[in-house]
């Protein structure tokens, strides 16, 4: 977590001084870039921050040790099957709907079906037949 925190504070020592050359060399005319930087490096020292913090409360963690092995955390990360194809499905469907979004809108509601039956045979796929819990 040291390390993420580390990384995520950094951004702030990038991104700020990236702001400032992009406004100078835009004469701080351009209403989006500089702004947009300078929240950019607040956003990663905030997130940096609430990491640093969260080190300080706990400590070191498995992820931290690079000999650390996964089945030293504390919690599970959970199942993920490995041959399903419903995940495929709603992805299917999510770019369908975007689709629609960019072609026209009439597309959305097909992507949403196609999303929509994906995401229940996702959730019920151990729930009967071959494979249930």
């Amino acid at each position: 977590m040291k390390t993420s925190a580390l990384i995520f504070m950094s951004g702030l020592v990038f991104f700020t001084p990236v702001a400032f050359i992009y406004g100078f060399l835009t004469d701080f005319t351009e209403l989006v870039g500089f702004p947009a930087m300078l929240l950019l490096g607040l956003m990663a020292m905030m997130i940096g921050g609430g990491l640093w913090l969260e080190h300080r409360r706990i400590g070191r963690i498995p992820a931290d040790d690079l000999e650390g092995e996964i089945s030293e955390e504390p919690y599970e990360y959970g199942f993920y099957s490995p041959w399903s194809w419903w995940p495929l499905t709603v992805a299917a469907g999510g770019a369908v709907a975007f689709l629609g979004v960019a072609v026209g809108m009439w597309i959305v509601p097909f992507g949403a079906v196609i999303a929509i039956v994906g995401l229940v045979g996702l959730v019920y796929e151990y729930d009967r037949g071959n494979h249930a819990h």
